[in-house]
């Protein structure tokens, strides 16, 4: 009879061993999950910096190219605005609502709130530039949209432990 105790005993600290190390397995996925999540998330952030940096860079051009040239300037505007239509086409909407709905995912859902918070500023910062709003607005608004881009980028970076 002890030796069925015994048994008994060892089968349940092997079921006990074998739940921690599925729990701790579970866990660990979770966290890689969420960094692949993150990542991801911060590449695509970045892509559309550059679409909107390129789009301020055009719009530049064509601030310049009125006063220089004046019966070029449409033609310029017209190849800004369809450079500008060509890179959001392509897949950002989609991108936007997958990365949304990725980082809504993750259990902290403050990451969430400081993404759409990002994604709202840089719609106001194309529609500034494309409504014509002066320069000086438009730079501090780029400036308040790096420090928040900074801010993302290093709570990512301490939820990553890099």
């Amino acid at each position: 009879m002890l030796q069925v105790g015994y048994i008994f005993l060892g089968f349940l600290f092997g079921i006990l061993s074998m739940l921690i190390a599925k729990r701790l397995q579970t866990k660990e996925d979770k966290q890689k999950n969420e960094i692949e999540i993150i990542s991801e998330t911060l590449k695509y952030l970045f892509q559309t910096k550059q679409t909107y940096n390129n789009l301020l860079a055009d719009r530049s051009l064509v601030d310049k190219s009125l006063e220089e040239f004046p019966k070029k300037t449409t033609e310029l505007e017209k190849q800004m605005y369809a450079r500008f239509d060509r890179e959001i086409e392509r897949d950002f909407f989609p991108q936007l609502m997958f990365h949304s709905f990725q980082l809504n995912r993750i259990e902290d859902k403050s990451f969430w709130k400081d993404f759409e918070k990002l994604m709202g500023k840089y719609e106001a910062l194309g529609k500034m530039i494309i409504g014509q709003t002066g320069m000086d607005r438009i730079s501090e608004l780029n400036i308040e949209l790096m420090e928040l881009i900074k801010k993302f980028v290093e709570k990512c970076l301490a939820k990553a432990k890099v």
